[in-house]
């Protein structure tokens, strides 16, 4: 059974890197940065708590070995969130819908330099310097095999050898082996997470996915047990949901794939590939079962007509909504300038909100607009281009839309 259709489109392009708009930058800075020490500061309090019950015999080695992970993986979302806040909103599309790639390109998760240094000891420093290389590498398109990515594997190889119970270097390796399509490495990796924190919810998910890789995208019993233990850990965690239903799939359960499929849409953000992929693997599913899917399309040609210009990775949003109604889009496209000209079919299979279907609409209004400050929404500067109102017996012929003014 062919799963191609809906594999593919939990591959999304994550975009990493930050950047300065304002001069209030310093001040959010400083900001994070004490709110970092603090969250460290709680963290050691808590480990040396932890460390004199073990001490004392409160403790046995594996109430402290769990709750200590438990007291990283606290730590860990802390400075996640304060990195994930100080991003432009066009990187909400990757931070959001939790670690759901599937045999994707290495996320590698938002240390900082500071946070090592505080944490420990001179593997951390290594690893800290290695990772703000390798993420600057990546954010410029370099190639992530190398000479610096080999020697965050090799240290990460004596991270683990030296402190087997360290959550943080095992996600990392198992991440890297994977993004160099490692896969029984990246495996095996995510089962010593998984001994250091066996109920984590992202780490099932994340070995599932390497699990469905190792065996060709084909799913196998330990692939959704994994994901099960994923769910029974975390109901919406996308990833599992979406591997879960990729199995009911190959076997025939549409209704079950549908469900599935349905329950991660939810924790999907809207305007992403991934939502647009599960929603047309719904599409499929609900069509083997009989079920009735619209056949209304509309065929868009978008361009940026000389001479104006806008940078090559600038954010297009290309989006249908309901003529003076919501605004709140029926269906979306987010493109690259670079991109640009891109002729896009649009159909009910991409709506946002299953009760709000392109083709249940009288009249359309068609908007694209590049984004130069990377936020959704609009913002002085943005250049933009409309069409509308349009009925239904004006979108059956391809349409033309020119991104040709600059809102004020």
């Amino acid at each position: 059974m062919a799963l191609s259709f809906v594999l593919y489109g939990f591959l999304p392009a994550v975009k990493r890197g930050r950047n300065k708009t304002d001069m209030s930058g310093s001040a959010s800075q400083y900001n994070d940065d004490q709110q970092q020490q603090l969250n460290i500061g709680l963290f050691h309090e808590q480990k040396a708590a932890l460390d004199g019950q073990r001490d004392s015999g409160a403790l046995g080695e594996n109430e402290y070995a769990e709750l200590l992970a438990d007291a990283q993986r606290r730590l860990l979302q802390d400075v996640k969130l304060s990195d994930t806040n100080d991003r432009p909103t066009q990187a909400a599309d990757s931070n959001s819908g939790r670690w759901l790639l599937i045999g994707a390109a290495l996320a590698i998760l938002p240390f900082s330099l500071f946070l090592y240094g505080q944490l420990g000891a001179a593997t951390d420093m290594d690893i800290a310097n290695l990772l703000k290389q390798s993420r600057s590498q990546q954010a410029a398109g370099q190639d992530a095999k190398s000479a610096i990515a080999d020697k965050l594997h090799a240290a990460l190889i004596v991270g683990t050898d030296k402190s087997p119970d360290n959550l943080y270097y095992w996600v990392l390796l198992a991440r890297l082996e994977q993004e160099r399509n490692n896969f029984n490495a990246a495996a095996a990796a995510y089962k010593s997470a998984l001994k250091v924190a066996p109920a984590d919810a992202d780490i099932h998910a994340e070995l599932a996915q390497v699990l469905f890789s190792l065996a060709g995208n084909i799913p196998t019993e330990e692939m959704q047990a994994h994901a099960q233990k994923a769910l029974a850990a975390d109901p919406t965690n996308a990833s599992a949901l979406g591997l879960l239903g990729i199995a009911a799939f190959a076997h025939e359960d549409y209704r079950a794939a549908s469900t599935y499929w349905q329950a991660a849409l939810q924790s999907t953000p809207p305007m992403s590939s991934s939502a647009e992929a599960l929603r047309s693997g719904i599409s499929r599913a609900k069509s083997l079962l009989g079920e009735a899917v619209s056949d209304w399309s509309m065929t868009l040609k978008v361009s940026l007509p000389a001479p104006i210009a806008a940078p090559a990775d600038a954010t297009v949003f290309i989006y249908l909504r309901e003529w003076q109604g919501m605004p709140m889009p029926l269906v979306a496209r987010r493109v690259q300038v670079a991109d640009l000209p891109i002729t896009i079919k649009f159909n009910d299979t991409m709506a946002l909100s299953p009760e709000r279907l392109p083709s249940s609409i009288s009249q359309i209004e068609v908007v694209a607009r590049i984004a130069m400050s990377g936020n959704r929404q609009s913002s002085s500067g943005d250049l933009e281009g409309r069409l509308g109102p349009l009925s239904a017996e004006q979108m059956v012929e391809p349409l033309e839309l020119e991104i040709n003014s600059r809102l004020p």
